[in-house]
């Protein structure tokens, strides 16, 4: 099965918002096997996570933009940019809370 070029940008974008919406639930779904701890307030790991799907969603508008057809061109500006600046703007206020509740 061959996934094509016009469709890779949104497929990873799509691919990236339901990891993104994974981690974000990771805790409240598995607190006994959470990989986050939620007692010590240590937010590292999640920030990293969230860091490495920001940078999926750079590279999927990237992979958008290369296309020919104008309707992934699009698409994948204006969802990939959305997506990259609301992420950005979580990861901001997650590195606060990290060190605000740092000791």
């Amino acid at each position: 099965m061959s996934i094509s070029k016009e469709s890779k940008p949104i497929l990873l974008t799509i691919m990236l918002l339901a990891a993104a919406f994974v981690v974000f639930f990771a805790n409240r779904l598995l607190p006994q096997n959470s990989i986050f701890p939620s007692r010590s307030g240590d937010l590292t790991i999640l920030l990293w996570l969230f860091f490495a799907i920001d940078i999926g969603f750079i590279v999927a508008l990237i992979l958008g933009v290369r296309t020919k057809r104008p309707s992934v061109v699009w698409f994948s500006i204006i969802a990939n940019s959305i997506f990259f600046v609301l992420l950005s703007v979580l990861i901001f206020l997650l590195a606060i809370a990290n060190g605000i509740s740092e000791p």
